[in-house]
């Protein structure tokens, strides 16, 4: 179950790779990523491969930790950027996400520097939870995740009734539901490690908070990805959609445009531009071009029959967004 959320960050990464500077939407694509590099390490044999490279004593745990740090506060930024349009709240929201941001980064490496974690465990706030390093690694990192994890999902509630799209509606309520449950896992690991300090408990509470865990991530994890991907799915369907409406405009007005510039050479250098420009990407630019040259030609006094007019004012409307 281990690969699930690793593998399904790494497609939402992927997925999202064309907003990288989108200075709006570019911090979704940051925090997937550093989350798709936090679940790889957390595979138990990419841990135990990487941690030697990184010099032993358990730093690939650090550098996990960190980048789960970073990619939720850029979950933070991406919320916030996107509920808020008034300038200066969403630069005091900022300021604050990156002040928390940085002030848990500090508590957990000065935490895992005061520990001594020699033996490599993936499980390393269990493993070496009786440490008040540790407990401060454990407790502050997990803080500011439920702390942003609890904010997504409020502010996701209060906007819910404002969006129209039911698309959207579903991504965000996904996102949300996700975030609750990342809550979950954390607040699972947080009891395992006070089980882990006292005694007298069952271990049969133990087992089933072990067995729970890894169902609560991957659920958190594969949520936020629909999330995520359902609006972003969407976008793409509909510049699909639009695609290929403009290039069987581009097939229906083909006879009209070359005759358009039968006289006029000066518009199209060669006489196979319009057959060309079928095949090339951006077509919603070469239905523009035809579209103005057969309305140059159409002042000029060339006439259209009824079904030329009614196909021209529709790919007029198509690339009007309507």
């Amino acid at each position: 179950m281990d690969y699930v959320p690793a593998a399904m960050l790494w497609i939402l990464t992927a997925v999202r790779l064309p907003t990288a500077l989108d200075k709006e939407r570019a911090s979704v694509l940051r925090a997937t990523l550093f989350a798709a590099i936090a679940c790889t390490l957390f595979i138990p044999s990419v841990y135990a491969a990487t941690d030697p490279i990184l010099g032993g004593h358990n730093h690939v745990g650090l550098v996990l930790i960190l980048a789960i740090l970073a990619g939720f506060w850029q979950f933070h930024t991406a919320m916030v950027l996107a509920a808020f349009n008034n300038e200066a709240r969403r630069r005091r929201l900022l300021r604050w996400g990156r002040l928390a941001a940085a002030m848990a980064a500090m508590c957990v490496v000065a935490g895992f520097l005061l520990s001594k974690v020699d033996v490599t465990n993936r499980d390393l706030p269990l493993a070496y939870g009786d440490q008040p390093g540790m407990q401060l690694f454990l407790w502050v990192g997990s803080a500011f995740i439920i702390g942003v994890c609890v904010s997504v999902a409020r502010t996701s509630r209060r906007f819910f009734p404002q969006m129209r799209s039911r698309t959207f509606q579903s991504g965000v309520g996904c996102f949300a539901t996700g975030c609750i449950f990342m809550v979950l896992a954390l607040a699972n690991r947080l009891a395992l490690g006070l089980f882990e300090v006292t005694s007298g408990h069952s271990s049969a509470l133990v087992h089933g908070l072990n067995w729970s865990f890894p169902a609560f991530e991957s659920l958190a994890v594969i949520l936020v990805s629909i999330g995520l991907i359902l609006p972003r799915f969407r976008e793409s369907t509909q510049r699909l959609q639009r695609d290929i409406r403009s290039r069987w405009f581009m097939v229906l007005l083909m006879n009209l445009w070359l005759r358009s510039t039968t006289d006029q050479m000066y518009l199209v250098r060669n006489r196979a531009t319009p057959i060309f420009d079928l095949f090339k990407t951006k077509s919603a630019v070469h239905l523009h071009r035809c579209v103005i040259e057969v309305r140059d030609y159409q002042f000029r006094g060339m006439p259209l029959n009824p079904r030329e007019r009614v196909l021209i004012n529709q790919a007029e409307q198509l690339l009007q967004g309507h």
